[in-house]
């Protein structure tokens, strides 16, 4: 996954230099980093990406998510979300289309857009002394290697508003859907009677195997840096 981010950024980058060197402005170039990604209770990350836009109309981004979890450790103590060997990353592309001057009332400053996004994150870790809930029978495991596939889209409306002559702020929301697969490999699995706590406890996905849907809502913000 490393070799096609920097392979995408390798191809954006020689397109802007090609534009720029026949003196044509029909395409800029942004790196961009999105803070919130640092702060994501279960896998934070540190999430760099590029923006192409094209003919100031279209914009395409690509970001990819490094593991960082040093500061969420200090942050959250929920057992849940303490995992073994956790490895994972996150990639994420999008497609803006920036609304014509004659559509909204906004400022020199101030883009708005709309947008599609797409979004992938595997993961595999370990858990110790849990539950797995299986054909409506529960088997306490001594551990379970498991592998978390979560894939998803979301439609967006945002703003991309200028802070200065080569930073600017993207601020967006929009709803989506994610799809979680879950598998489990367990050690010193073993039938046993289940009491599931209560008291506003939400069961956590991988206590069972198999895909689920659940709604997502793309909200947050990220900062660009205009290269070109």
């Amino acid at each position: 996954m490393k070799k096609i981010f920097y392979l995408i950024c390798l191809t954006l980058l020689l397109i802007s230099q090609l534009v720029s060197a026949q003196e044509k402005k029909n395409i800029g170039l942004q790196f961009r980093v999105s803070p919130l990604s640092l702060l994501d209770p279960r896998a934070a990350t540190v999430q760099l990406g590029i923006q192409a836009n094209v003919k100031n109309r279209f914009g395409f981004s690509v970001d990819y998510g490094l593991p960082f979890k040093k500061l969420t450790e200090q942050i959250y103590t929920n057992p849940d979300l303490q995992f073994e060997q956790h490895k994972y990353h996150r990639i994420r592309a999008e497609i803006k289309y920036f609304m014509p001057p004659s559509w909204i009332k906004a400022g020199e400053k101030s883009r708005p857009y709309f947008s599609g996004e797409g979004f992938f994150g595997p993961e595999k870790y370990r858990k110790k002394d849990d539950w797995l809930l299986r054909d409506n029978e529960a088997y306490h495991y001594e551990y379970s290697d498991i592998t978390r596939k979560m894939r998803g889209a979301c439609l967006k409306v945002g703003l991309e508003y200028a802070i200065g002559r080569r930073v600017l702020l993207d601020v967006f929301i929009g709803p989506g859907l994610r799809q979680i697969k879950i598998d489990h490999h367990t050690f010193g699995e073993e039938l046993r009677e289940y009491d599931a706590p209560v008291d506003f406890y939400i069961e956590p996905v991988d206590k069972r195997e198999g895909t689920f849907t659940r709604i997502h809502l793309g909200l947050g913000f990220k900062i660009g840096f205009v290269i070109i």
